[in-house]
Protein backbone atom coordinates (compact mmCIF):
# COMPACT_ATOMS: atom_id res chain seq x y z
CA UNK A 1 0.00 0.00 0.00
CA UNK A 2 1.36 3.39 -0.96
CA UNK A 3 0.74 6.34 1.34
CA UNK A 4 0.51 9.74 -0.28
CA UNK A 5 1.56 11.48 2.95
CA UNK A 6 4.39 10.04 5.09
CA UNK A 7 4.12 9.77 8.86
CA UNK A 8 5.40 12.87 10.65
CA UNK A 9 8.77 12.49 12.36
CA UNK A 10 8.60 11.41 16.00
CA UNK A 11 9.52 14.11 18.52
CA UNK A 12 10.31 12.55 21.95
CA UNK A 13 10.43 15.95 23.68
CA UNK A 14 6.96 16.83 22.38
CA UNK A 15 5.63 13.39 23.39
CA UNK A 16 7.12 13.78 26.89
CA UNK A 17 5.59 17.25 27.27
CA UNK A 18 2.16 15.90 26.31
CA UNK A 19 2.60 13.05 28.79
CA UNK A 20 3.54 15.48 31.58
CA UNK A 21 0.52 17.69 30.83
CA UNK A 22 -1.79 14.66 31.02
CA UNK A 23 -0.25 13.54 34.34
CA UNK A 24 -0.57 17.05 35.78
CA UNK A 25 -4.20 17.20 34.71
CA UNK A 26 -5.31 13.79 35.99
CA UNK A 27 -3.00 13.44 38.99
CA UNK A 28 -2.59 16.82 40.67
CA UNK A 29 0.39 16.79 43.01
CA UNK A 30 -0.70 19.52 45.41
CA UNK A 31 -1.92 17.79 48.58
CA UNK A 32 -2.41 14.58 46.59
CA UNK A 33 -0.64 12.42 49.15
CA UNK A 34 -1.92 13.98 52.33
CA UNK A 35 -4.92 12.63 54.18
CA UNK A 36 -7.83 14.97 54.67
CA UNK A 37 -8.80 15.75 58.25
CA UNK A 38 -12.42 14.77 57.58
CA UNK A 39 -11.56 11.40 56.01
CA UNK A 40 -13.69 8.69 57.61
CA UNK A 41 -12.37 5.27 58.56
CA UNK A 42 -14.51 3.61 55.88
CA UNK A 43 -13.31 6.03 53.19
CA UNK A 44 -9.70 5.45 54.25
CA UNK A 45 -10.15 1.68 53.89
CA UNK A 46 -11.78 2.08 50.47
CA UNK A 47 -8.99 4.39 49.32
CA UNK A 48 -6.37 1.95 50.61
CA UNK A 49 -8.09 -0.93 48.78
CA UNK A 50 -8.00 1.09 45.57
CA UNK A 51 -4.30 1.88 45.99
CA UNK A 52 -3.48 -1.77 46.70
CA UNK A 53 -5.48 -2.88 43.66
CA UNK A 54 -3.54 -0.48 41.41
CA UNK A 55 -0.19 -1.48 42.90
CA UNK A 56 -1.03 -5.16 42.53
CA UNK A 57 -2.00 -4.78 38.86
CA UNK A 58 1.18 -2.81 38.17
CA UNK A 59 3.40 -5.38 39.88
CA UNK A 60 1.75 -8.24 37.97
CA UNK A 61 2.16 -6.49 34.61
CA UNK A 62 5.80 -5.67 35.35
CA UNK A 63 6.54 -9.17 36.59
CA UNK A 64 5.27 -10.79 33.42
CA UNK A 65 7.78 -8.77 31.35
CA UNK A 66 10.82 -9.92 33.35
CA UNK A 67 12.83 -13.11 33.43
CA UNK A 68 14.22 -15.35 36.16
CA UNK A 69 15.05 -13.88 39.57
CA UNK A 70 13.82 -10.38 38.77
CA UNK A 71 10.45 -11.85 37.82
CA UNK A 72 10.33 -13.88 41.03
CA UNK A 73 11.03 -10.78 43.14
CA UNK A 74 8.32 -8.69 41.49
CA UNK A 75 5.79 -11.52 41.69
CA UNK A 76 6.64 -11.93 45.38
CA UNK A 77 5.78 -8.25 45.86
CA UNK A 78 2.56 -8.85 43.89
CA UNK A 79 1.69 -11.72 46.23
CA UNK A 80 2.26 -9.55 49.32
CA UNK A 81 0.07 -6.82 47.81
CA UNK A 82 -2.68 -9.38 47.16
CA UNK A 83 -2.52 -10.53 50.79
CA UNK A 84 -2.79 -6.92 52.00
CA UNK A 85 -5.64 -6.25 49.55
CA UNK A 86 -7.55 -9.32 50.76
CA UNK A 87 -7.12 -8.20 54.36
CA UNK A 88 -8.44 -4.71 53.58
CA UNK A 89 -11.32 -6.14 51.51
CA UNK A 90 -12.35 -8.39 54.40
CA UNK A 91 -12.18 -5.42 56.78
CA UNK A 92 -14.48 -3.46 54.47
CA UNK A 93 -16.89 -6.39 54.25
CA UNK A 94 -17.15 -6.57 58.05
CA UNK A 95 -17.80 -2.87 58.58
CA UNK A 96 -21.19 -2.00 59.94
CA UNK A 97 -22.84 0.99 58.29
CA UNK A 98 -22.85 4.04 60.49
CA UNK A 99 -26.27 4.78 61.95
CA UNK A 100 -27.73 8.21 61.39
CA UNK A 101 -27.69 10.43 64.45
CA UNK A 102 -30.84 12.39 65.16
Amino acid sequence: MYKAVPDPPSDPAKDRAAFNRAIDHYLPTQDAHSARDDLSFEDALLYTASLLDSASATALDCGEMLQSTERAKVLAVWHLLEIAKTTVDRSIAHLHPATART
